[in-house]
């Protein structure tokens, strides 16, 4: 059988030597950029209602462990803190996202990295290799399932199932797993692999946190645990010479996706860091805006109408029925306009999506179809004032995505933002320093401490 066919042993066999692989110099600096832009996604998080959902859950089972949720003094088992961690890591719609995946990786891989290194007391160094891992496993898992869980073709959720794997792989890292330890571990992931889409039907970002984050994260270090424990399991689910994951799922998987270019690229460099934290459809409309905006300056009593011209994919996920403020498109659009801009804070304001002003301004605004030269991630927007008609475009590479990437300043002022919503500002500038710090540090005890606020001590 060529070797290729069998994808789980060529998977295993490149996670266990990936301690001995050289990370180049670029790779190590993007990773403590996810790494920070995660933590503020998961620090910001644990004061909105996802993350505090996830964090009575724990607390509510009573005792102490070994893993902290970040956020808050609270010492946990294992894999609560992973639960808990995730839910804060989706709370917000600020954590990073992978087109082609599907997927976004960090709100599932850094909280069961986060549990994991802490128990085992992990250095800063191998810390971020487990990451790296996991970002490279989630996405290669994400485009193999993606042509098969699209929204068009199925509701089986992407968003679930890569971050499974990526966080499983990631802990298994940190627990030192030899090759046939992950082919175990792989034939337990998939058991637990799961999530639908009626994570959109959401109007709190709760069951959406705990599909994207809380429960792969949580089962994925379950599962890593079992193994650890000395859990056992025969074959290579993935291989298609016996019964195999590929063969319970939709016939359009890519499995070729899971190798193409193993032990060659590093895909987190294909990893988008938002700039705004809403959903991703969202970014194209509003920047475009934005650019209306700072030309003209058009003062909101004065705008008469304003038209969207957009794929109309886009407003089946962020359409006038979602009600979540990060994933509704009209009210982003109407605070954008009033506010000069849209600011962390108001894109999660759900009581001013019933303003006066915010609905007025919203009754003006039209989604219509894209124009016939129109690419699908190419958001158009027309504003009508008594001087004329105002126009911007705003293409596939609005800032933040891979080929537009922000600046590592621009991250980090973005991660302070997010920081402050919980700790004051010399805490969340230390907190972005003992990220800088992990190649050095012998443990991520000082991180992690460095997440919990002054009044939470």
């Amino acid at each position: 059988m060529p070797e290729t066919l069998n994808h789980g042993r060529a998977l295993a066999r490149h996670a266990a030597t990936w301690q001995d692989r050289e990370i180049p110099a670029d790779v190590a600096l993007k990773t403590r950029l996810h790494v920070i832009d995660t933590l503020s996604a998961i620090v910001s998080g644990a004061t909105l209602e996802a993350g505090r959902a996830g964090q009575a859950y724990v607390a509510g089972l009573g005792g102490r462990g070994s893993a902290s949720v970040l956020g808050t003094a609270l010492r946990v088992p294992l894999i609560e803190a992973a639960l808990a961690n995730g839910m804060a890591a989706h709370a917000d719609e600020s954590d990073d996202s992978h087109e082609t995946s599907q997927t976004h990786p960090g709100c599932g891989v850094l909280p069961a990295a986060l549990s994991v290194a802490e128990e085992v007391g992990a250095s800063g160094e191998a810390f971020l290799r487990a990451v790296n891992l996991g970002y490279e496993m989630t996405i290669r898992f994400g485009e193999a399932m993606a042509p098969a869980m699209s929204f068009a073709r199925s509701s089986l959720s992407c968003h679930a199932w890569g971050p499974l794997f990526g966080a499983g792989f990631a802990a298994g890292n940190l627990m030192k797993f030899d090759e046939d330890q992950y082919l175990v571990l792989l034939n337990y992931l998939v058991q637990e692999a799961s999530g639908l889409t009626t994570w959109r039907l959401d109007r709190a970002h709760t069951l959406k946190s705990y599909v994207f984050a809380g429960m792969p994260a949580s089962n994925a270090v379950k599962v890593a645990a079992l193994v650890r424990a000395g859990f056992t399991g025969a074959g290579d689910v993935l291989s298609p010479a016996d019964r195999n994951f590929f063969d319970a799922m939709p016939a359009d998987m890519q499995p070729a996706a899971l190798y193409r270019g193993l032990g060659r690229d590093f895909r987190i460099l294909e990893t988008d860091i938002k700039k705004y934290s809403v959903g991703f459809p969202i970014a194209a409309p509003i920047s475009a805006l934005e650019d209306i905006l700072a030309r003209a300056n058009p003062q909101p009593d004065a705008i008469t109408a304003v038209r969207i011209r957009y794929a109309q994919d886009w407003y089946k996920v962020i359409g006038d029925e979602n009600g979540m403020p990060d994933l509704n498109l009209r009210y982003c659009l109407a605070v954008t306009i009033l506010d000069n801009g849209l600011s962390f804070a108001a894109s999660h304001d759900e009581s001013r999506m019933k303003a006066p002003d915010v609905k007025s301004l919203g009754q003006k605004i039209t989604f219509l179809p894209p124009d016939a030269d129109q690419d699908r991630f190419e958001a158009r927007v027309e504003v009508d004032t008594p001087a004329g008609t105002l126009t911007a475009r705003q293409g596939l590479h609005v800032l933040g995505r891979k080929d537009n990437p922000m600046s590592a300043l621009q991250i980090e002022a973005k991660a302070l933002e997010l920081f402050e919503m919980a700790l004051s500002p010399a805490q969340a500038r230390v907190l972005v320093t003992r990220c800088h710090e992990l190649p050095d540090a012998p443990n991520i005890h000082q991180l992690i401490a460095a997440t919990i606020p002054d009044s939470a001590r």
